[in-house]
C-alpha cells in the first residue's frame, strides 16, 4: 500500500515568479529539443510544488539576507553548470510558501535583489 504524503503549505508562484519562468521556457524552447524543453519545465514545475512538503529545507538566500523576510532557495540542476534557483519565503501564519523568482544560476546574481521585492 502507497502512502501519501500530506501538504502542509500552499505554493503560489507569484505573478513576477511566473514572468521569469516563461523567460526560461523560451530559452528552452529556443536551445533544446521540444520533448527535452518540456521535460526540463516540468522538472523545475515540479521543484517549486515539493515545496508544499518540506518548505524549510531550501537555505536562505545570500542576496537577500538584508530583507526582513527570510527568502530561501532551492537548486534544480539542468545540466552540471547551469541550475535554476527556486527562490521563495514561507508565511507560516497561513500556511503559504511564495515562489518570488525562477532564476537562471549563468545570469549575474547581483540581479537577485532587484528581482524579489
Amino acid at each position: 500500500m502507497e502512502s501519501k504524503q500530506e501538504s502542509k503549505y500552499e505554493v503560489i508562484i507569484t505573478d513576477p515568479a511566473e514572468i521569469s519562468f516563461y523567460e526560461i521556457l523560451d530559452y528552452l524552447y529556443d536551445n533544446y529539443e521540444l520533448s527535452r524543453a518540456e521535460e526540463i519545465a516540468n522538472e523545475i514545475r515540479d521543484t517549486a510544488k515539493s515545496l508544499a512538503y518540506q518548505a524549510k529545507r531550501g537555505a536562505p538566500e545570500p542576496r537577500l539576507l538584508h530583507r526582513k523576510t527570510e527568502y530561501r532557495f532551492i537548486l534544480y540542476e539542468r545540466t552540471p553548470r547551469a541550475e535554476v534557483k527556486v527562490i521563495y519565503f514561507i508565511e507560516e501564519e497561513s500556511g503559504v510558501v511564495f515562489i518570488t523568482d525562477f532564476f537562471p544560476t549563468e545570469k549575474d546574481s547581483a540581479e537577485i535583489s532587484a528581482r524579489n521585492r
